[in-house]
């Protein structure tokens, strides 16, 4: 058995596990453009998430392994963002993000204001929005998968 690796770009998700690869249209970028208000709308994030999770639908269907996968790495500047805001300084890689650690994370930025959003150490001011789409990609995946944690590479 193998792990999932997930990609986290800009306008897709990317699932590879086993030689399959799955592309889903709901990148961070993507699913941050479609979360309204400031401070974000709450029925916005949970739209959010609950595309990606249908997008997951997709992934266990055509990637059946990956229900199975014995760890998840999820890649990309988004996914090292996420992982740096919770800790508050760079991490080095690969790092591992706990779920629990990560909701708590979700939580904070999806509750402030871009503004104090900005204020976060290790968060560039340019991923002050699109931070909310990749914790919603992360939050999804974790929650369908239940992983002890996912390891933040590349």
């Amino acid at each position: 058995m193998s792990g999932l690796d997930v990609h986290l770009g800009a306008d897709e998700l990317v699932f590879e596990i086993g030689g399959g690869r799955y592309a889903a249209p709901a990148g961070v970028r993507r699913l941050a453009r479609s979360i309204a208000g400031d401070p974000p709308d709450p029925a916005d994030l949970t739209n959010a998430i609950g595309l990606v999770l249908d997008h997951l639908d997709d992934v266990d269907r055509e990637l059946p392994m990956a229900a199975f996968a014995e760890g998840i790495r999820v890649i990309g500047p988004a996914a090292r963002v996420v992982a740096e805001v919770e800790v508050g300084e760079p991490v080095t890689l690969p790092f591992e993000l706990d779920p629990v650690a990560l909701e708590d994370v979700f939580r904070t930025l999806a509750t402030e204001r871009a503004a104090d959003r900005a204020h976060n150490p290790c968060l560039p001011d340019e991923w002050v929005h699109d931070v909310l789409g990749a914790c919603c990609a992360l939050v999804a995946v974790a929650r369908r998968y239940r992983p002890p944690h996912l390891v933040v590479d590349g």
